[in-house]
């Protein structure tokens, strides 16, 4: 595998330390960079605060400049890595930026004065800051394959009374190139209890609507028996992960403002990496599943009511296929691979640490880097109670 720092937090500046690291090395990048306008992660006695980034005088120059940290996470990943990117909204309100915060932070360490910056754009704007990231790294070479809707359970009230209060934020999961490692089996949903109970059962004519149409569960053209997608044990192995997560957001007692939750965090983990890799290539190791043949069996006469069938044969029904997942497997063609390798999750804006965490949690390797030395302090903390000898400080 290239020469990567690997179960290790790095401080500095995440554009400056992503030059130092390999190309194609990481498996999966999962990050939250500094939102816009929000606040500043610095003290005032940060030797250079121009390296911050979420405090630029426009949109466009925040913009461009996560474009370029992006830049060079893209060059970092692996050909078939992704990159799961969170970020949230501002209001355009140039006469509120400014000042001491208060509250907890005015006693911790973000007891600093926010500089008065221009939008140029009108007050109260919602300015799209997730949105206009995401054109910018299509633009920069990214393929931007799902947007996904962080509903939040538990959102901060809002003082407002002419719009809706905001209860939500964007993930985005980006890729290099088309064909990309993505575990869907490993984030499932479970099935709605009503899902339960017509697996295995038979169609039955539901009737039409006022116009004389077939109804929209479209009964004549399924299947007469369903499965569901199972375990290697039988169990039901769930749905398709869907694009809105309803989480709520967790507390953190530490002088951090917001910390990515970690059931936010472990869905991108799981999808994004496999829990074995090449030692040699650091490619990640696919799931084996098993899928059992359609077998045709006898249905109604052909030209009797229902008779239409998946395969548009009158008289013939199909019973589906069904899957199991039997283990992993290798996707290289290294000698002498064992798979004893383990994914790396790259976190530019660790925090406190949250992606580091879950990636151990879950037997993968990480990488983190941040800018904020109070910050790292605390990740080494977290981290130093889960697996004491796992983490290496620099």
């Amino acid at each position: 595998m290239p020469d990567l720092p690997t179960n290790t937090l790095l401080c500095g500046d995440a554009l400056t330390t992503l030059k130092t690291l390999p190309d194609n090395a990481v498996q999966c990048c999962i990050t939250s960079p500094p939102y816009y306008l929000l606040r500043s992660y610095l003290p005032d006695d940060h030797p250079d605060k121009t390296l911050e980034i979420g405090l630029e005088e426009t949109p466009q120059a925040y913009v461009a400049r996560l474009v370029a940290v992006f830049h060079e996470v893209r060059r970092v990943l692996r050909p078939d890595g992704s990159l799961w990117l969170n970020l949230g909204d501002t209001f355009a309100n140039d006469t509120k930026f400014g000042g001491h915060p208060g509250g907890k932070h005015q006693a911790d360490l973000h007891a600093m004065i926010r500089p008065r910056h221009s939008t140029r754009l009108p007050a109260k704007s919602l300015m799209g800051i997730p949105w206009r990231v995401a054109f910018a790294l299509q633009d920069d070479g990214w393929i931007l394959r799902s947007d996904v809707i962080w509903a939040k359970a538990n959102p901060l009230p809002e003082p407002v009374t002419d719009r809706p209060s905001r209860a939500h934020e964007y993930l985005f999961l980006f890729v290099k190139q088309p064909h990309y490692y993505y575990d869907a089996d490993a984030i499932r949903e479970p099935l709605a209890p009503r899902t339960h109970t017509t697996y295995g059962s038979r169609h039955r004519p539901q009737g039409n609507d006022a116009l004389g149409k077939v109804k929209s569960d479209n009964w004549g053209r399924t299947i007469a028996t369903r499965q569901p997608k199972r375990t290697p044990d039988g169990a039901i192995a769930g749905a398709n992960k869907k694009s809105v997560w309803l989480l709520a957001s967790e507390p953190f007692s530490g002088a951090h403002y917001a910390v990515m939750p970690t059931r936010l965090v472990e869905p991108c983990v799981l999808a994004g990496s496999s829990p074995s890799a090449c030692e040699v290539c650091g490619a990640p190791w696919q799931r084996v599943t098993k899928r059992d043949l359609m077998v045709r069996r006898p249905g109604p006469k052909a030209g009797s009511y229902g008779s239409r069938t998946t395969d548009g044969i009158s008289g013939t029904m199909l019973t589906p296929a069904r899957y199991a997942t039997l283990g992993w497997q290798s996707t290289c063609t290294c000698p002498d691979m064992t798979g004893t390798g383990q994914c790396v999750i790259l976190d530019p804006f660790c925090g406190v640490g949250t992606v580091a965490l879950i990636a151990a949690r879950h037997g993968r390797s990480y990488l983190g880097i941040e800018l904020n030395a109070v910050y790292l302090a605390l990740a080494h903390q977290r981290l130093s109670t889960l697996q004491p000898q796992m983490w290496t400080a620099r």
